[in-house]
């Protein structure tokens, strides 16, 4: 029988971060200011972008070298408070 308990992350890994934002003019910008600021530099390769269908929203996919937990939990909630993003996953 199987743990169904599921493996802890162990640190440093890779973490993908989505984050769900309007395609205001910008934003690409300012979400990548909060992402360096907790995470470091953004190699290109490490980041993917995707439009909506309409070109209303944007979904961008960060790869970062993450640290610990709290490094992740301070991201995530930097990311929350800009005005643009709409989900963080």
């Amino acid at each position: 029988m199987t743990d169904p308990t599921p493996e802890r992350l162990r640190f440093p890994c890779d973490y993908p971060i989505k984050v769900m934002v309007r395609a205001d003019p910008g934003v690409r910008e300012r979400v990548d200011a909060i992402v360096q600021r907790h995470a470091g530099p953004i190699a290109s390769e490490s980041v993917s972008e995707r439009s909506s269908a309409g070109n209303r929203f944007l979904g961008i996919t960060y790869v970062i070298r993450a640290r610990d937990e709290a490094q992740i939990a301070e991201l995530f909630g930097a990311l929350k408070s800009c005005p643009q993003v709409l989900m963080v996953l």
